[in-house]
């Protein structure tokens, strides 16, 4: 049968524009000093020295730049290492000598997700003896604000970034900024940056993938199945959607009822899934891009007594989601690990610091995990 949000889906990925997170091996700051045995950085060479002939050169490096940095998306990139692996293929994480302070930025202050990701943050910091000071802005639509917070952290001259943008560009101002003085930028989770040194965070297209083999196994592999997506027009919300709908190719029987944004809040997912089920009573499942709007799916299947006998699969492994699995009202959770995220994101900083030159993207783990595997998660 054939997906009714299909089209409409997939013509929105058409509009946006996916930027990327490059390798950003020319480094324009000398040695880092914070770090032992940091490699030497040489400072670019300009050898065009015709003045006529020099500018046209600069612009068109410029677009090709510009234009294979566009090409970049961490989901299909193939310059990638899983975090297990880092140590062994690149050793121990540099020693730091003297006062590191590093500056993380997150989406959210109040969504139990980033909070987890920034106590991975501290305990990474605490580990390899390093400052971090982590801030971000109350709402995951407030652009500005988030620009504001990073562009006081350039002020202050912390020795690296790792960053959560809003958006795909929303920083990049600032970070252009800290490329040109030399500080790393390390780009964690979800929506990506240009010019970053390394993406560090899960496959976001494989969580809907995954999402979608499980909701199909579930419901017997026919039934009526709703999405609630994210902010609308994000990179991860779109990527998770999509693979979602890629998965769900495999299953004809299965009918794509509704797709609709709820910002990843409690009560606005709430409030679009009650709209759902008042116009299909018969729904089998609710595939939600984070665990909050799974959690406000649930209380709008609450409201019509429906709880535990309509699927709800959330995304990021939060407490609040676990707790409700086991009460038999969320049925799973797309896990992805997040305070092992913050850890890495934090090692990944201090590597590139010392010098080490790391693939463009460091992948994290994501699972599925319901009442029947959690246990085996430490759950």
């Amino acid at each position: 049968m054939k997906k009714k949000i299909l089209a409409a889906v997939l013509s929105m990925v058409l509009v946006v524009s996916l930027t990327a997170c490059g390798n950003a091996k020319e480094e324009t700051g000398g040695e880092a000093p914070a770090v032992e045995e940091a490699a030497e950085e040489e400072e670019p060479q300009n050898t065009a020295e015709a003045e006529g002939e020099a500018p046209a050169a600069e612009e068109t490096e410029a677009e090709t730049e510009t234009e294979t940095a566009e090409e970049f998306n961490p989901d299909t990139e193939t310059d990638t290492i899983p975090y297990a692996e880092l140590e062994e293929k690149f050793g121990p994480v540099p020693e730091v000598t003297g006062e590191v302070t590093i500056g993380g930025i997150l989406k959210n202050n109040a969504n139990e997700a980033w909070l987890t990701m920034a106590d991975g943050m501290e305990k990474a910091a605490e580990d390899f003896g390093v400052s971090v000071d982590i801030q971000a802005t109350r709402t995951e639509t407030d652009t500005a604000g988030q620009l504001s917070i990073a562009e006081t952290m350039l002020a202050n001259e912390y020795d690296s970034l790792v960053l959560s943008p809003l958006t795909n560009d929303n920083l990049n101002g600032a970070v252009q900024t800290a490329v040109g003085n030399g500080t790393p930028v390390v780009n964690m989770n979800c929506e990506y940056i240009a010019q970053c040194n390394t993406f560090v965070g899960g496959i976001q297209i494989e969580i809907g993938r995954k999402s979608a083999d499980y909701i199909a196994e579930k419901i017997g592999g026919k039934g009526k199945v709703a999405i609630l997506e994210g902010v609308s027009g994000t990179f991860t919300s779109i990527q998770r959607v999509n693979g979602f709908l890629e998965g769900m190719e495999k299953y004809p029987d299965i009918e794509i009822v509704a797709s609709q944004t709820a910002d990843y809040e409690v009560e606005k997912g709430m409030d679009v899934a009650s709209n759902i089920l008042t116009q299909t009573p018969d729904i089998d499942a609710f595939y939600c891009c984070n665990d909050n709007m799974a959690l406000g799916a649930v209380e709008a299947l609450r409201s019509v007594n429906k709880v535990g006998e309509v699927i709800v699969v959330g995304v990021d492994g939060t407490g609040d989601a676990y707790a409700s699995i086991k009460k038999g009202e969320m049925t799973a959770t797309v896990d992805q690990f997040l305070f092992d995220n913050g850890y890495a994101a934090v090692e990944v900083a201090l590597r590139i610091m010392g010098g080490q030159e790391l693939p463009k993207v460091v992948s994290t783990p994501i699972e599925v995990l319901d009442a029947d595997n959690m246990a085996e998660f430490g759950k």
